[in-house]
């Protein structure tokens, strides 16, 4: 059994969110039902749950659901392609971008890693690290 965290991010609306992660982020759906407002996603071998506020299901909220969603919490996704996905991501949602992107070096240790990346905010306000290691 691999053992494995999956996020599930609640969304203001399923609909316009499922957009914004299949258009233009190129997440694909696993799985959805339709009457609980929820998509299981994946892109890259990494799953993702939403789930509409509105839906049907339990919701685990401890505060009020407001604009910006998931404060203070960045979701680093590691891609194996990252100049395509932001040249995508520049071309069909240059507003969604948050930090454009860059190469960051970071000490790891006695190791220095080297890192291309940038943030995206989706809808909600969640903030999407996308990485790729870059060799030295």
């Amino acid at each position: 059994m691999t053992l494995r965290v999956v996020p599930e991010l609640y969304c203001q609306n399923i609909e316009v969110n499922k957009q914004f992660f299949i258009e233009v982020l190129n997440f694909s759906v696993k799985y959805q039902r339709l009457d609980e407002k929820f998509l299981y996603l994946t892109k890259d071998g990494v799953d993702l749950m939403l789930e509409g506020i509105d839906g049907k299901s339990r919701k685990w909220l401890v505060a009020a659901a407001e604009f910006p969603f998931g404060r203070g919490v960045n979701l680093q996704w590691d891609v194996k392609d990252i100049d395509t996905l932001y040249r995508h991501v520049s071309q069909v949602a240059q507003d969604s971008i948050y930090l454009e992107l860059e190469t960051k070096s970071y000490l790891c240790g006695a190791h220095n890693a080297v890192q291309k990346q940038f943030v995206v905010q989706t809808p909600d306000g969640y903030l999407f690290r996308f990485c790729e290691d870059v060799l030295d």
